[in-house]
């Protein structure tokens, strides 16, 4: 298989210098993109995420700089690697550009050689993340096929983290803990590709030995995923997703303040989907009845009553019904499994 010419974001306004950068990198092999200021760099830059930007600080509207700032904030960028083009040499400058996520400079009047090498060498640092990247979205792919083993339970983990970053937005957590809710969301249960069919599958309540090998889901889905880059905020989402507040949760017993927010966000979201879903073991609870279980287990201690109360006050708003993601209900009395 032919592999693809790396493509270049040209971004510089002054036209000359465009067109021998231009030409320089044609003559070695890559391909190229052109943008002469810095909405149109943006625009480009997100429309093709290019493999590498040749940035100048000085354009018509948006500088180097929030451009640089920008694509490292969006989630398809925020790893191409930029090298900043500038006639400046004062160390306030580069300190600017660091700041703004640039990953190297060049002083104009630069060398071509010197150019060349430093993409070369930033090329190669890419690949290596592509390939992290890649290795990371098996897993995320691999923690869908698991509940896909189960009809009952296909699509539990994309709503536990869509849940789970609803619920983050309403109780103002940061941009950050929002990705982080969204990755524990679908990666929560993966451990479970640990756990014989037989048991993930059962109709009937799991005896004490299947039911203490459920329990080792937690600690397997946290060892999968301890050494992706991707992941390892999430770990303790991962880990930690059916403790309880007042300890008696596993796989650590964590107590009280020991159980972050997120975990706890996670904890609400993933108890409801649980109970509001058909499973091999019960059928879907309607509304009333889980709300009434998940706060008497709020009154034994286990969840949090704050969060709980606010996502039920989602739940029965008019933005929860848009969402159309609720399955047609039916009383059981079975019990639930993890």
């Amino acid at each position: 298989m032919t592999q693809r010419s790396k493509r270049i974001l040209i971004a510089e306004d002054d036209r000359s210098d465009s067109e021998v950068l231009e030409q320089l990198l044609r003559d070695n092999g890559y391909d190229t993109l052109l943008a002469s200021n810095g909405v149109e760099a943006l625009e480009t830059a997100i429309k093709h995420t290019p493999d590498l930007v040749l940035l100048d600080v000085a354009m018509p509207g948006e500088n180097g700089y929030a451009v640089a700032r920008q694509l490292k904030s969006y989630k398809a960028t925020r790893f191409t690697p930029i090298i900043m083009l500038t006639a400046f040499t004062e160390l306030e400058a580069k300190l600017e550009g660091l700041e703004a996520g640039v990953d190297d400079f060049l002083t104009k009047p630069y060398r071509q050689a010197e150019l060349l090498t430093r993409i070369r060498s930033l090329l190669r640092v890419k690949a290596l993340n592509d390939e992290l990247e890649e290795a990371e979205n098996i897993i995320f792919t691999l923690a869908r096929m698991i509940e896909a083993k189960d009809s009952y339970t296909l699509g539990h983990a994309d709503r536990v983290a869509r849940f789970a970053v609803i619920l983050g937005r309403i109780l103002k957590r940061t941009p950050e803990e929002l990705e982080i809710l969204d990755k524990g969301g679908v990666l929560h249960d993966i451990g479970k590709m640990a756990i014989p069919d037989s048991i993930l599958l059962k109709p009937g309540s799991l005896s004490k030995e299947e039911f203490d090998l459920m329990k080792t889901h937690p600690v397997v889905g946290c060892t999968i995923c301890e050494r992706l880059r991707a992941a390892k905020t999430a770990l303790p989402l991962i880990r930690h997703h059916h403790e309880r507040l007042d300890g008696t949760g596993y796989p650590d017993g964590l107590k009280g303040d020991q159980i972050s927010p997120l975990v706890r966000i996670i904890n609400v979201v993933d108890i409801y989907d649980a109970l509001t879903t058909r499973r091999s073991y019960k059928d879907a609870w309607p509304i009333d009845r889980t709300f009434s279980v998940m706060y008497e287990e709020v009154r034994r201690g286990w969840w949090d009553g704050d969060i709980l109360r606010e996502w039920e006050k989602f739940v029965r708003s008019e933005d929860y019904r848009l969402l159309s993601l609720r399955i047609p209900f039916k009383e059981s009395n079975t019990q639930r499994q993890p």
